[in-house]
């Protein structure tokens, strides 16, 4: 379903009640979700797609790149529209190799700021080496401060332009393994299409050498089909060539090799492989952790440098075609960029954890929330949901249960609980 924001501005800061901040965060969030369904400039992809598409674009090759297009098109409520290319598009013109401010596509400027990028729009059949200025599309940065081209990458080195992928240093790991699974593969292939050998003895009449060879082994066919007899010749020897393969330690080596590979991407084996058979609660749990540690990561690094602009620009726009509940008062969303800040707090929603054992999870849940270390809003953002919708449908449920005059039913350990409470009252 994609990161989400849940808009909380700070109500203090900006001079305006609770009440007036709340409505203006169900109309900032409803204008985001509007805007969401229209967000694909071709109109094939929900903005969560686009999200899926970005981050499996990091992930794999390091980087993504967006352009932000206007799309006025009639039926539309948004003009901001987004336009995802691959990022091999981003590359340095062939005219324009000597150039000290473009690096593989990325002109800078000072302090290593870039300041527009270079994409290839290649005609067909021209390799892409080749290309000079004129198939390439120049896009600036940024725009009258709005952000217009979206390249966004982990930086593992200070002064990189491009992004590397997490794959990167375990990528010739993962080659080895395939070509040595695909070896043994294409060696039970051989062993189970019963591979023969035929030596047939010397026949003394035809004076031998290879004359009588060739004339033996041409009475056999030259392929055995499936369900065919053959009848074998006096003398002839018949021998099936065996591979051996997959070895005894086949698993055993497999595994091993996966697991060096999974580390080297900085995720535990169980992530990567989807095997959990030899897991117990306590590993699949911390393996869980483990991974979740450097989603987290990726996920702060996406909201602050992709979904915090967007959401700025959608609120943008959103006021200024009315569609944001303002009190008269209240100072405007571009006064300045303290008073912008308030108004954007935002605590986004992702994707949920998973759970191993939900009953103590739950357990632990209720836990922190009778400590006071946990609060339910923090509880649904974990679980990928958010804590105002929750509550919402809650209620909608027990007014269709009360209209319905359906007695909803009592978790476990309620009526001791409440005849306690009826002696107490007592």
């Amino acid at each position: 379903g994609g990161i989400r924001p849940q808009v909380y501005p700070d109500a203090q800061a900006l001079g305006i009640t609770e009440e007036a901040a709340q409505d203006f965060a169900d109309s900032l969030e409803s204008a985001w979700a509007v805007w969401c369904a229209e967000a694909d400039i071709s109109g094939r992809a929900h903005f969560h797609e686009i999200q899926y598409q970005n981050v499996h674009a990091m992930l794999t090759v390091g980087e993504f790149l967006n352009i932000a297009r206007w799309d006025d098109r009639p039926g539309r409520t948004f003009g901001l529209t987004l336009e995802p290319l691959h990022p091999a598009r981003l590359r340095t013109p062939a005219d324009m190799l000597t150039n000290p401010r473009i690096h593989q596509g990325v002109e800078l400027g000072d302090f290593m700021r870039p300041t527009a990028y270079w994409i290839a729009n290649p005609p067909a059949g021209v390799p892409v080496d080749c290309l000079t200025s004129r198939h390439f599309i120049r896009v600036e940065r940024e725009s009258g401060g709005r952000r217009v081209c979206f390249h966004n990458f982990r930086a593992k080195m200070p002064e990189a332009v491009r992004g590397q992928s997490i794959l990167g240093p375990a990528v010739k790991q993962f080659r080895d393994l395939a070509d040595y699974v695909e070896y043994v593969l294409v060696g039970a292939l051989i062993e189970s299409s019963l591979t023969a050998f035929v030596q047939t003895p010397e026949n003394p009449l035809s004076g031998g050498g290879l004359g009588g060879e060739k004339t033996a082994r041409s009475s056999y066919p030259g392929r055995i089909q499936p369900g065919m007899f053959v009848q074998g010749k006096p003398g002839d020897d018949l021998k099936l060539l065996s591979t051996n393969r997959p070895g005894p330690n086949f698993s055993e080596f497999y595994e091993r090799m996966l697991r060096a590979a999974a580390a080297a991407t900085g995720q535990p084996y169980e992530a990567v492989a989807k095997d959990f058979s030899k897991t117990t609660y306590s590993s699949a749990r911390a393996a869980l952790l483990e991974v979740w540690k450097l989603h987290a990561l990726f996920q702060d690094w996406f909201i602050a440098g992709y979904l915090s602009p967007l959401l700025g620009m959608v609120a943008d726009e959103a006021w200024a075609r009315g569609m944001l509940k303002m009190p008269a008062k209240a100072p405007a969303l571009d006064a300045s960029p303290l008073i912008r800040r308030a108004w954007l707090g935002t605590a986004w929603t992702r994707p949920p954890r998973g759970q191993i054992d939900p009953v103590k999870d739950r357990a632990a849940e209720q836990a922190g929330l009778d400590m006071l270390t946990e609060t339910r809003t923090s509880i649904c953002h974990a679980r990928g949901t958010d804590f105002d919708t929750t509550a919402r449908t809650i209620a909608r449920e027990d007014r269709l249960l009360k209209k319905l005059n359906i007695v909803k039913p009592q978790r476990a350990g309620a009526p001791a609980q409440q005849e306690k409470a009826h002696e107490d009252n007592d």
